[in-house]
């Protein structure tokens, strides 16, 4: 620099007004530098959180070649999964429940059940319910074509003894009326999905003892009529896995009743004007799924080796065996000969072509001799899916994890043999933002006295060195 230059600029910086500096320039200094942390830690929590639910960003599964199908297996969902009436899934493949932390109560949520609803793009959603354990394909029942939903209660549903939700809108719908207003136990839908066949009573079914009368009633779903079946009867939600069945070709179903120590079973027009009456002894019908493709004939099932009080091992090691009545007259006639399948209980969900598709029940090691419900919510361990063809060994078609205890599959896609197919993964979202908020709440109680404290030291610290550079 020249000595003019240096002189010159000299000149400028005394001819200048000094620099007026705030008393507090430190404390601000320090303040910008800790909100410039704050703003960091934030985002590092943004990012994790980010990396965190990128896994379910995933694109949904899309349906197979030639149409939907049902997966070999399923997976199970999240805690937060979103609830049908929130994001609707469309038709459903499968319906499941069981003891998993996504499909039991939540942490942050009032306690109750969980069903969950496979969607036949891969959507996994949840309907939830209040009280006792439900179970898929006894107490809540999907539709034949997949798009409809029965059950008797339903968290936020509308009020009705009998609830039925579009798997296609999330809407729900309530029925009342008949001889009651109170209660319903869903028992078995028309072929159409335009009608479901229920026990309906006054104060809950209950045990075929001590419990009040029950009867079943057919409620059309589009008129919200309620027409009774035959006469009341004293029988338990127990029952409900072979509790009825309908023809394939919708012109007649049949419906089961206790008769003494055993079963009677008793056939119906598409009215419900009773054709025929049999007694079934020790035999029981064979599920929901129990006519044969050509509506001609129903299937039952009789169980070997410790039919009552059975303890764990002796559940499990029962052997069931198929029979058939004919579905015109009751009588006794002959079908396909279906291999033997061992459980602690059985339930047919229908037929593909010649072969019967089952529903095989594993029980809970702590299952006692005293317990009665051979599909109870609390003492089956597991389900799985088999398929029994004439001649052939038995076959696994769907093996869910082993959380699963009860299972429901569309008819439509079990008469068609859609099975095998890929395993679609559950997405994180969407989530029910009830809890997401409720969650983000706790976490932000955790952090505030962290954040409380830290403003605390950040403040006594900037006084001490104020009183230092005072003093």
């Amino acid at each position: 620099m020249t000595v003019p230059l240096r002189n010159t600029m000299r000149e400028l910086g005394e001819r200048m007004s000094p620099a007026r500096l705030p008393e507090d320039l430190w404390l601000r200094g320090r303040r910008q530098r800790l909100r410039g942390r704050i703003v960091a830690v934030v985002a590092v929590a943004l990012l994790c959180a980010f990396v965190a639910v990128l896994p379910g960003l995933h694109p949904e599964p899309q349906p197979a070649d030639g149409g939907p199908v049902v997966p070999r297996s399923v997976g199970l969902p999240y805690d937060w999964q979103a609830t049908v009436d929130m994001a609707p899934p469309g038709s459903a493949t499968v319906l499941f429940g069981g003891d998993s932390s996504g499909l039991t109560g939540d942490l942050f949520e009032e306690e109750g059940d969980k069903i969950a609803v496979l969607g036949r793009n891969g959507d996994y959603r949840v309907l939830r319910y209040p009280g006792e354990k439900q179970r898929a394909g006894q107490d809540v029942r999907l539709s034949p074509d997949g798009n409809l939903v029965a059950q008797s209660m339903l968290t936020g549903g509308p009020a009705g003894w009998l609830v039925v939700t579009d798997l296609r809108t999330g809407r729900s719908r309530g029925y009342s009326g008949g001889e009651t207003t109170c209660c319903a136990v869903v028992v078995a839908w028309r072929p159409d999905s335009g009608a479901v066949l229920v026990l309906q009573d006054q104060v809950g079914v209950s045990s075929p003892l001590d419990g009040p009368p029950v009867r079943y009633v057919l409620v059309d779903l589009a008129s919200g009529a309620v027409t009774p079946v035959d006469d009341k009867l004293r029988w338990d939600r127990n029952a409900s896995a072979w509790g009825a069945a309908f023809a394939p070709d919708g012109r007649g179903f049949v419906a089961a009743r206790p008769a003494g120590k055993g079963t009677e079973l008793r056939g119906y027009d598409a009215t419900g004007r009773r054709l025929w009456t049999r007694d079934l002894g020790s035999r029981r019908l064979a599920g929901s799924g129990a006519y044969t493709s050509d509506s001609s004939t129903v299937a039952l099932l009789t169980v070997d080796d410790c039919p009552f009080q059975c303890d764990h091992d002796q559940r499990d090691a029962r052997r069931w065996r198929v029979s058939y009545i004919d579905a015109a007259t009751g009588t006794d006639r002959e079908g396909p000969a279906l291999p033997e399948v061992t459980g602690a209980a059985v339930r047919a969900l229908g037929w593909h072509g010649d072969a019967l598709v089952v529903v095989q029940y594993q029980s809970e090691d702590d299952v006692t001799a005293a317990t009665t419900d051979d599909t109870d919510a609390w003492g089956t361990r597991h389900v799985r899916v088999l398929a029994l063809r004439p001649g052939a060994a038995v076959n696994v078609v769907l093996e869910p994890p082993a959380d699963v205890s009860s299972i429901d599959i569309a008819q439509d896609l079990l008469r068609n043999g859609r099975f095998d197919g890929p395993v679609p993964a559950p997405a994180m979202l969407p989530a029910r933002w009830s809890v997401v908020a409720q969650e983000a709440l706790f976490v932000l109680c955790l952090l505030a006295p962290v954040a409380v404290a830290v403003v605390v030291f950040v403040r006594v610290r900037a006084a001490r060195r104020r009183r230092v550079a005072a003093g």
